[in-house]
């Protein structure tokens, strides 16, 4: 438990610094005082996905943290992509009292930094975090934010190229992204890019809500061969079965941001390692409270990446997996 001095006790444990080691009054004063992370999730508290990120930084902080990660306590809170629900987190985790907050999505971290805490932030799985001014760069950020980004203008490339080999009558492209957040600008740009010297059309098709996302679908299948490449919004993540759901009815070939998506019925999805991730800023929090200031810690990009194919979704939508895409998938659901 905390212990508050009075005046009195203070004065004579400072007298008693010149008989006791400096270092044993001040293990004295400081006395085990736990120490509090809030964990911000983008999800729902339901999430499969979502609970395995929590495990992965619970994991990574007794990796990190040894036998101290027993004293710290983590206070998850769960957003579910909504701007507004963050805003509400956010005030919930600063009235509990968090030394530090580790953030999931870019909802969350412009919900905290419109709050002006000062406190040290650990963003995970943002995207562009130059580009939309939370750091000022990725090796020495300053202030009070470092953390992990997530996909690079390059991957835009990536997922065309991969939707091309899954469907190469494609005419039409279309990026599914949240439009309230530009952190996914980038994405779009690279793909408006690309696409035209393939001879494809690249379109936005932007949504933020589950209303919005099956309007985009319908407005998607009236196109001339479409194809979908769907962002790594949160909104996205936490709608993505009724979004699988609804893209496979209208036989839309479609590539996912992250691994776990084909889990649920996605066609295909090409991304890195979120939960590992998770684990990973785990490390940085406990730098943090040992007392490196998050400005000193460069921010990381993804470093395992992975690729998943369903083929159930294939057959289901007229799809003929290349085997050249198949001998390149860490996972092959049949």
């Amino acid at each position: 438990m905390m212990r508050i001095w009075d005046r009195r006790q203070l004065g004579i444990a400072l007298g008693c610094a010149v008989l006791w080691p400096a270092g044993h009054v001040l293990a004295q004063t400081i006395e085990k005082k736990p120490r509090r992370i809030g964990l911000m999730m983008a999800v729902s508290a339901g999430d499969t996905e979502g609970n395995a990120r929590v495990e992965a930084f619970r994991k990574g902080l007794g990796e990190a943290g040894g036998d101290a990660a027993a004293d710290i306590e983590v206070d998850v809170v769960w957003y579910k992509g909504n701007f507004e629900v963050a805003q509400t987190e956010t005030k919930t985790l600063l009235q509990r009292g968090v030394d530090v907050i580790v953030v999931n999505g870019t909802p969350g971290m412009d919900a905290i930094r419109a709050s002006g805490t000062q406190l040290p932030i650990i963003f995970v799985v943002v995207s562009n975090p130059v580009g939309v001014g939370y750091v000022p760069n990725l090796s020495r950020p300053g202030g009070n934010i470092t953390g992990f980004s997530t996909f690079e203008p390059e991957m835009a490339g990536k997922w065309l190229q991969i939707l091309r080999q899954l469907a190469p009558g494609m005419k039409n492209v279309n990026m599914l992204l949240d439009p309230k957040f530009k952190g996914f600008n980038s994405l779009l740009e690279a793909v408006e890019e690309i696409a035209p010297r393939h001879g494809i059309v690249a379109h936005a098709a932007r949504a933020s809500s589950l209303a919005e996302i099956e309007a985009a679908l319908a407005e998607i299948a009236r196109q001339d061969m479409p194809g979908l490449i769907v962002s790594p919004s949160p909104i996205n993540t936490v709608n993505r079965r009724a979004l699988i759901e609804g893209a496979n009815a209208a036989r839309i070939p479609a590539i996912y941001p992250f691994r776990f998506y084909v889990r649920d019925g996605a066609l295909a999805a090409y991304g890195f390692n979120a939960a590992d991730q998770f684990r990973r800023a785990a490390g940085y929090a406990i730098r943090i409270l040992r007392g490196e200031k998050p400005g000193d810690l460069p921010v990381q990009s993804p470093s395992l990446f992975e690729f998943g194919i369903n083929l159930n979704t294939a057959r289901q939508i007229g799809i003929t997996v290349p085997q050249a895409l198949l001998v390149s998938a860490d996972e092959i659901i049949e």
